[in-house]
């Protein structure tokens, strides 16, 4: 069974079985059953981290790491205030906003990635909203 933990160190209410089921679907899809840390975390904690791991000293509303090469291990540090901040500015709905970058965290978990440039960004971007379609009612 995928171990998935998850700590909210946010203010902020999470369906932590919706991130679960979401998490669950992407991950054994594309790569198979990863252990993975979620963390909800505020403005500041996640600027704190953005500049210490992408020397970037803004907020951001997500954080992927992956560790080890063999036996996989991935944390996503999430920050709502962020996320709604986005949801507002792509005039999006707040729950469509999260579970896009929730699903965005897992496929760079995946080892997709937009920023380098061998590095499948289109198919990512492709898969993302895909996956966003399928995953749009897993809450209801």
């Amino acid at each position: 069974m995928l171990k998935i933990s998850i700590m909210n160190r946010s203010r902020s209410q999470i369906n932590e079985l919706l991130v679960k089921r979401i998490v669950r679907k992407i991950l054994k899809q594309e790569i198979g059953e990863v252990p993975v840390n979620i963390v909800f975390v505020g403005e500041r904690r996640i600027r704190n981290l953005n500049r210490i791991y992408r020397k970037i000293d803004l907020a951001t509303d997500v954080l992927t790491f992956v560790y080890g090469e063999q036996d996989l291990f991935g944390e996503i540090f999430l920050c709502p205030k962020q996320i709604e901040k986005n949801a507002s500015k792509f005039k999006q709905p707040y729950s469509t906003e999260f579970r896009r970058v929730l699903i965005h965290a897992c496929l760079h978990l995946c080892g997709y990635d937009h920023e380098l440039t061998d590095n499948k960004s289109t198919e990512m971007f492709t898969k993302q909203e895909r996956y966003l379609k399928e995953v749009e009612n897993l809450d209801r």
